[in-house]
């Protein structure tokens, strides 16, 4: 049996509450911090540390845009009302880059903790239909296999001469056309022989039994700190403490 430092269902409750703090707080001072913490973490951990780090540096033009954006065009916004101010707000553009930031990094390090199988198991534990889950971590697990696909029918367009970086932003669409169809094609005859596998083996969405274990002393301090963290954001949301 398998066995895990941290349980997969309070993996998933971490990060359920950490994406609810984010989109609930409007402090700059708590996402900063909260940005911290999760960095802090990351560089505890080798394996995290050399997935995640090197895909940061590559989001730091998108984060000098949306700070730029957010700070000339906040008036703009679709989820908040900043009251009767004019200018260029760089504290609000400070805040919605961190935010952003902040999603980033949560999500890439979702993927890097959380393997299909943990997912699975942990969705399973919360009594979600064994179809949803089965379907989630099917797809999750595959992800990494299409993506494959995609790099290796680009590369092989490229090698014959396809230029699909040339051109204004229709003819770009117009040139990836030779790399779709053929992902389509892999695609759905990967499906086929999933389905095909799937029959010879007399699969059924029969509810699995996995052996999730029990919480642990560290799971339930996780927890616990999880629920005092979102009850003290939800209630400066609530009543506008912040």
């Amino acid at each position: 049996m398998e066995k895990y430092r941290v349980d997969p269902r309070t993996k998933i409750i971490f990060f359920i509450v950490i994406f609810t703090m984010i989109f609930i707080s409007r402090d700059l001072v708590f996402i900063t911090t909260l940005s911290i913490l999760l960095l802090i973490i990351i560089l505890l951990n080798k394996k995290t540390r050399r997935e995640i780090l090197p895909r940061l540096t590559k989001i730091i033009p998108l984060l000098v845009v949306a700070f730029i954006l957010w700070s000339v065009l906040y008036r703009w916004s679709l989820f908040y009302s900043y009251g009767p101010v004019s200018g260029v707000m760089f504290d609000i553009g400070l805040f919605m880059t961190i935010r952003l930031f902040l999603i980033l990094l949560t999500s890439l390090l979702f993927i890097s903790v959380v393997s299909p199988r943990e997912l699975v198991i942990a969705l399973e534990g919360f009594r979600i239909p064994y179809k949803i889950v089965f379907t989630l971590g099917l797809t999750m697990r595959h992800m990494s296999t299409f993506a494959e696909e995609y790099m290796v029918i680009k590369e092989a367009q490229s090698s014959r001469g396809l230029e699909l970086d040339k051109g204004f932003l229709i003819r770009r669409i117009r040139n990836y056309i030779p790399v779709i169809i053929p992902l389509l094609i892999r695609s759905i005859e990967n499906a086929e022989k999933l389905s095909l596998a799937m029959d010879l083996k007399l699969f059924s969405f029969e509810r699995r039994r996995y052996d999730r274990g029990r919480f642990g002393l560290l799971d339930i301090t996780v927890i616990f700190v999880c629920i005092i963290a979102l009850t003290i954001s939800t209630l400066h949301y609530v009543f506008g403490l912040i």
